[in-house]
């Protein structure tokens, strides 16, 4: 009846058909993350869609990766903002950029998203499927 091997091979979201509603919902499973974080893709993951829709899972669980690498970076960038502005103060004007950095790729992402295209986040995904959370 089922080949148990189709059950090991992963799921090629290249060769899906992505609706309208699914690119809509992934896209905004990234963009959403500038606003208000981690709720979005958390709503999304709680609901049927992501259970009917294996694109939207996809993305709804590397916008919340992403949100944690984002975090992660601003606590570091943090620390070299306070040791740069320490041992430079003209090094103000500058470093603020170091905070808004983490906006390029929920942007990118989000973009591909809405294009129904599958995002390879490097080293994300990949830790990702390693622990069989995609």
């Amino acid at each position: 009846m089922s080949d148990p091997d189709f059950a090991q091979q992963p799921f090629d979201l290249a060769d899906a058909h992505v609706s309208e509603n699914e690119k809509l919902l992934s896209g905004l499973s990234y963009l959403s993350q500038m606003l208000v974080p981690a709720v979005f893709p958390a709503i999304l993951l709680f609901t049927d869609e992501s259970k009917r829709s294996t694109f939207v899972k996809h993305h709804a669980v590397q916008s919340l990766a992403l949100l944690v690498v984002a975090v992660v970076y601003e606590i570091v960038a943090a620390i070299v903002y306070a040791v740069g502005v320490a041992v430079a103060p003209c090094l103000t004007c500058l470093l603020w950029v170091l905070f808004v950095l983490p906006v390029v790729p929920l942007v990118i992402y989000g973009v591909r998203a809405f294009q129904g295209k599958q995002v390879e986040i490097p080293y994300v995904t990949k830790f990702l499927r390693d622990n069989k959370w995609l």
